[in-house]
């Protein structure tokens, strides 16, 4: 699961930066910033940071200076960005800041209206912001509501990012979002799932090929409000590429079921027009499932330049699961494989190169 959030991330779009559009910090103090956003009819937004914290630069360098994100800030927020160490300090201490970066909005008395810690990104970032704003909309209030058996679009999305940030589980705190999110869906009957609304469920929380709702969105693309039908659409095309590398990074095809669903995953991507991009992994996919151990090895000796970045990084990450690694030998005709190519690999590529070798040669 890992792997394929990592993969899925890399392949998101991500959003012009433009320096007229990005949010707008003032250099004012916070008694300022009050005063200003009670004459602007706005709130008072606070990024607590600090000069080491790495999601604090991402933030700075990601999000803030998006369009998307700017104009949201920019509308709604009278915005400070504070060292929580040095002039910050005083006032990270009053509002019990004790995690970077934290995100904070007061309304114009000074009062806290809520907080949350750490990265996020496009409209992540957003509808976590927005939330602050809506005493209705605090997390452990959202709780109450959907526990209560309260059901919309924006209370059952806050709900889901609520179990993913409060679960000491990485992985637990998906499977409960997912579970969450699939009884939305299977309650709305179609025209319902169509409202923009609930476009998040598919945009923001649809994570796998084999889900129902991609099924829904390739049914539908044309079905939703013309202003979506591009996130779905990149959507989709997200999760057919996922799938591949799924295929690309194991050795899946082993019996007359897998092979049935493969063929009916290739003839999907070509009705998607996904065919010529995928061509590439198709090949490698097919080879292996021909190939014994050795034939294979030296077929991705001899091919792995043929594949983009992103599929160079899916193979060399599954090694463990594509190759028999029982012997030392193998183990060390693998790792000179990854290392006769690690140089010529993109970043990401030389990151997961380097994770398989330490596992082959540790």
């Amino acid at each position: 699961m890992m792997k394929r959030f990592f993969l899925s991330s890399a392949l998101c779009l991500g959003f012009a930066l433009t320096g007229a559009a990005q949010t707008e910090f003032r250099h004012i103090s916070f008694e300022e910033a009050l005063t200003a956003a009670k004459a602007e009819g706005k709130k008072v937004f606070i990024d607590f940071y600090t000069s080491w914290c790495g999601p604090c630069k991402r933030l700075a360098a990601n999000v803030f200076p998006t369009k998307e994100v700017g104009d949201y800030m920019n509308s709604n927020y009278v915005c400070l960005k504070l060292d929580a160490e040095k002039e910050g300090a005083d006032l990270a201490k009053q509002f019990q800041v004790s995690a970077y970066p934290t995100l904070i909005v007061v309304d114009t008395d000074g009062k806290l209206l809520g907080s949350f810690a750490g990265y996020k990104e496009g409209k992540d970032f957003i509808a976590a912001v927005d939330a602050l704003k809506d005493p209705e909309m605090n997390p452990e209030r959202v709780k109450e509501r959907y526990l209560a058996g309260e059901r919309n679009g924006k209370l059952v999305f806050a709900y889901a990012r609520y179990l993913m940030e409060n679960n000491r589980s990485y992985q637990e705190g998906i499977r409960q979002s997912q579970q969450v999110i699939d009884e939305y869906f299977n309650s709305l009957s179609d025209s319902d799932r169509l409202k923009p609304e609930n476009a998040l469920m598919f945009t923001n929380y649809t994570y796998e090929y084999s889900n129902p709702r991609l099924k829904f969105m390739c049914d539908n693309v044309n079905a939703f409000d013309e202003s979506l039908r591009e996130d779905v659409k990149k959507m989709i095309a997200i999760l057919y590429r996922q799938e591949a590398y799924r295929y690309l990074s194991g050795n899946h095809l082993v019996d007359e079921a897998s092979r049935s669903a493969y063929d009916l995953f290739k003839k999907e991507s070509a009705g998607l027009g996904y065919a010529d991009d995928f061509a590439g992994m198709f090949r490698f996919i097919e080879k292996r499932a021909e190939s014994d151990d050795a034939a294979y090895l030296a077929y991705c000796n001899e091919n792995f330049p043929s594949l983009d970045d992103d599929a160079q990084s899916s193979l060399v990450s599954g090694v463990g699961e594509i190759f028999n690694t029982d012997t030392p030998e193998q183990k060390k005709a693998i790792s000179a494989f990854i290392r006769k190519y690690i140089g010529t690999m993109s970043s990401q590529g030389v990151y997961m190169a380097a994770m398989s070798i330490y596992q082959l040669e540790k």
